[in-house]
């Protein structure tokens, strides 16, 4: 059996220092991945929340414009209402008007479907679009008490005005709540 001799080091200045230049490199090149890293993490973090916040500005804009088109509608049924009320037009004018109402209100009730919320408003862009719905169908009754004299369709469009008021204010309540949540 062959006697194990043991390794000597040698320890000469160059070969030191040439094994802690490389530590010294690893270690710069580790730091410098780091800092990469870090900094790339920072920079997506905030190219994240500029989209999120720029996706939110126009959601925002997008039910802006679909509850003004909305209250615009609203009042204009009312004054038709009225004017047919006061005798002002006749049943068939108010009726050609109805009808163009109704098709405009399922328009913008089918803008809701089109709308990409983010998540924290996917609740109130449904109460808003159940409002909507409760509307079109309380003018509905609404026409139909007016052509037919029956206090029942009346009767059931102040059921539905009814309903329509509790959805905004529940989509009112729940997109105030996103909106104080921080939440784009």
């Amino acid at each position: 059996m062959i006697p194990k001799i043991p390794l000597v080091k040698i320890n000469t200045g160059t070969y030191t220092t040439a094994i802690r230049l490389k530590k010294k490199q690893k270690r710069r090149i580790l730091l410098a991945v780091a800092v990469g890293v870090i900094l790339g993490g920072i920079i997506m973090y905030n190219y994240t929340v500029e989209q999120i916040r720029i996706k939110g500005g126009i959601f925002g804009d997008a039910i802006t414009s679909i509850q003004d088109d909305l209250v615009m509608l609203q009042t204009e049924y009312s004054v038709n209402t009225g004017m047919l009320q006061d005798g002002e037009i006749r049943l068939g004018e108010f009726q050609e008007a109805a009808e163009l109402h109704f098709a405009e209100m399922e328009r913008l009730i089918q803008r809701y479907e089109e709308l990409d919320p983010p998540e924290p408003f996917r609740s109130s862009v449904e109460f808003f679009k159940l409002s909507s719905i409760a509307q079109l169908e309380r003018d509905r009754q609404i026409a139909l008490w007016l052509e037919t004299g029956d206090e029942s369709y009346n009767i059931r469009a102040d059921r539905l005005h009814q309903e329509s008021f509790a959805y905004e204010l529940a989509a009112l309540s729940d997109f105030k709540a996103a909106q104080s949540s921080g939440s784009p």
